[in-house]
């Protein structure tokens, strides 16, 4: 995302000394916090107290949560593990291709039609991370920027274009091919390759682009990794408040707007927009990759893909003082609950769901619930966390 410099200055977190330690003139010993740590050590302790007098500013990397631990996890068992996956489906999705556009029969549709499936739900588990390289070369836009522009793919077909990077229009990732080999039936795609080979010849493209960005990406991981995980104070361009930022954005216009609130008509006066679905073209797919984001959601939240989940967002939560988060992290999960609970409800088509009578209603109340999500998590969590927004939102929550 975009970050923009804000017009206010950050308020750090202000505790207020408390001062429980007692001092022993007749034995001369001085009780106190011995803990360098913490923000009321006492150097001229000789004995700690005990009553758990030491106390932690949660807002820089003075307190006891392990900042970089998070910041590990995240890198080495979340990001970089994800894109590894991701490059194994997208070189999965390229062979599939290149056999098909040599041997255009069903098998072969069907086998680029199952790995591009495979690609775009491991997609959803990193459209969230826009940081370092990934946000200069605006590596989500050019992934899965829907709905697709018709006029130019053809255009772009018959050019002969071997570089679709290169342009600002909505003609290449997953939404592209999923009109490259879903917007006839079957017979008539095989058709359509076994005639002009220029279709074909694009499709390569496609996949070719989407491996080489990501190979652009994933090295810069490798290079990014250290400075990512070294990044732990309280600042707008650190990482925490950075990939914080990062994730909220992503739920908050990726998912609860992309895949609900746009195609459900919440943004166009109550009027549905069924093409602006996610993979319109294949579109029974549409809820599939809806839960599958809700997933990568709960998942970076509550830590269920890290090898130590002591040490996750959801833990950060708990470690601060309970009056400044009242069970906020208990309410975020139930809430991710009750948002697959609503996404459940709805038709696995999403363009069906939107063409039956008041079909788009049941999709208007699951976007109800995802907004009480933006609250908790944009407000409350960021406020908790002493975190500022770093991206402009003009929609009014």
């Amino acid at each position: 995302m975009l970050r923009f410099l804000l017009y206010f200055s950050l308020f750090f977190l202000t505790i207020s000394l408390v001062n429980s330690c007692d001092k022993d003139d007749d034995n001369n010993v001085i009780i106190g916090c011995v803990d360098e740590n913490a923000i009321n050590y006492d150097p001229a302790a000789t004995e700690a107290c005990a009553d758990n007098c030491c106390q932690y500013d949660s807002s820089d990397n003075n307190g006891s949560f392990d900042r970089v631990g998070l910041l590990t996890n995240w890198v080495d068992n979340i990001i970089i593990p994800k894109y590894a996956a991701f490059q194994n489906n997208l070189d999965a999705l390229a062979s599939s291709i290149n056999f098909f556009t040599s041997s255009p029969d069903t098998s072969s549709l069907q086998a680029v039609s199952n790995d591009w499936f495979i690609a775009y739900k491991t997609w959803q588990h990193l459209q969230m991370f826009n940081i370092g390289l990934a946000e200069t070369l605006e590596y989500q836009e050019k992934i899965n920027i829907y709905p697709v522009d018709l006029d130019y793919i053809e255009q772009y077909i018959n050019d002969q274009v071997n570089d679709v990077n290169a342009f600002e229009e909505a003609v290449q990732g997953f939404p592209a091919i999923d009109y490259m080999i879903h917007h006839a039936s079957e017979s008539d795609i095989i058709a359509l390759y076994t005639s002009n080979s220029l279709y074909g010849d694009y499709l390569q493209v496609l996949v070719e682009n989407m491996i080489s960005i990501t190979q652009l990406i994933v090295q810069d991981w490798d290079v990014y990794r250290d400075e990512f995980i070294s990044s732990t104070d309280n600042t707008l361009t650190s990482s925490i408040n950075m990939i914080i930022n990062d994730f909220i954005y992503y739920y908050e216009k990726y998912f609860r707007d992309g895949k609900i609130a746009i195609p459900a008509g919440v943004r166009s006066g109550g009027i549905p927009q069924p093409q602006t679905v996610e993979a319109y073209y294949k579109q029974n797919v549409s809820k599939e990759l809806a839960l599958e984001a809700l997933v990568a959601c709960e998942n970076f939240f509550s830590g269920k893909y890290l090898l130590n989940p002591g040490v996750t967002l959801e833990s950060y939560l708990d470690y601060l003082p309970t009056s400044s988060t009242n069970n906020l992290s208990d309410d975020i999960s139930l809430k991710f609950t009750e948002i697959e609970s609503g996404l459940n409800t709805l038709d696995d088509n999403f363009v069906y769901q939107i063409g039956l009578s008041n079909g788009h209603i049941p999709m208007v109340q699951v976007f109800a619930i995802m907004q009480q999500q933006v609250a908790l998590l944009k407000t409350d969590m960021l406020g908790a966390l002493q975190i500022a927004v770093d991206y402009l939102d003009t929609d009014g929550d």
